[in-house]
């Protein structure tokens, strides 16, 4: 078996019309893929089940009975932005923030993680399904051409 590794890659998130915007213009992050030690950190999922109270094949008095499927099957799926941007987040272009009269640039995901602007929550989301999709798309694979 032969996988590729990219270590680093740029990656354009597909929101707030960042596409549409001239090349020169559009938000760019650089991805720094996290080694399989590290992807242990970025998500946890756990399942629990809820059965109905006559879950058991055999009554009390031993006898047998129709049991009833679970009541309730939840999953939670915890997601560690946090840990994903401060470690998986290098250089950051063309992404501003206004605050009152002052701009100032979003350099690197550090600073992305601790911004409070509106808007980001979609940039955090995109960023971190494509650190945890762990696959290598076409357009990643012409950048290794």
């Amino acid at each position: 078996m032969i996988l590729t590794e990219q270590p680093r890659y740029t990656f354009y998130p597909a929101v707030n019309g960042n596409l549409s915007l001239p090349e020169a213009e559009q938000l760019a992050v650089e991805i720094i893929r996290p080694t399989g030690f590290q992807t242990r950190e970025m998500k946890s999922v756990s399942v629990s089940r809820e059965y109905y109270r006559n879950d058991q094949p055999l009554t009390e008095k031993g006898e047998p009975r129709e049991v009833l499927k679970y009541k309730k099957i939840t999953t939670d799926i915890k997601i560690n932005g946090d840990y994903i941007l401060r470690t998986c987040v290098g250089k950051i272009s063309n992404l501003q923030v206004k605050v009152g009269d002052e701009i100032r640039d979003i350099t690197n995901g550090i600073e992305l993680a601790e911004c409070r602007a509106y808007g980001v929550t979609a940039i955090v989301d995109s960023i971190c399904n494509e650190i945890l999709a762990d696959e290598l798309t076409d357009s990643k694979k012409k950048t290794l051409e």
